[in-house]
């Protein structure tokens, strides 16, 4: 509880000023896939709103929601994070580049038993930070090429494919 209050006034803290660091860049993507993750693993939608805006708070329903739908949450642990670039576009517009690397296992929503393979996976991501209301706020994420996804397909059917929002192969 500490440690949230600190990572929150820090953030607060870089929303008065008008440059973003790389390390002031990882808390802001550190605090997102920290709340984003409790969202998920809790199957409770409503956590996001400290940390999305808009855009990605409607993307983020939908994939905690086909979980819940099929009787699941997902639990997942972020392994690496590297900030590759950051770059303030204007007072209200951030990107972050980053690699990643993440677990992920799909459990029962009833039981915590974990349901069909887990999965290790690596990522290149972009993250769109918007300033909403004074704070920075992930507008939108974007994969930057393909993800390494280890497992190929969930335990309801949908493959890694369409669980990370990429085009079908050869539709671009």
């Amino acid at each position: 509880m500490i440690f949230r209050l600190l990572l929150s006034a820090v953030v607060m803290s870089m929303v008065s000023c008008s440059r973003v660091d790389r390390k002031d860049a990882r808390r802001l993507v550190e605090r997102y896939n920290q709340v984003v993750t409790e969202a998920y693993r809790k199957g409770d939608v409503k956590l996001i709103d400290s940390v999305v805006g808009p855009n990605e708070g409607r993307n983020l329903t939908g994939l905690i929601g086909v979980r819940l739908d099929a009787g699941l949450r997902l639990d997942s642990k972020l392994l690496s994070l590297d900030v590759k670039n950051v770059t303030l576009v204007n007072t209200n517009d951030l990107r972050v580049q980053t690699s990643e690397k993440w677990t992920y296992r799909d459990v029962k929503a009833d039981s915590g038993e974990q349901v069909g393979e887990a999965s290790e996976d690596a990522y290149e991501m972009l993250y769109l930070f918007k300033k909403i209301d004074g704070q920075w706020m992930v507008d939108k994420i974007e994969f930057i090429g393909t993800p390494k996804v280890g497992r190929k397909a969930t335990t309801w059917g949908a493959t890694a494919r369409d669980m990370h929002g990429l085009p079908a192969p050869g539709k671009h």
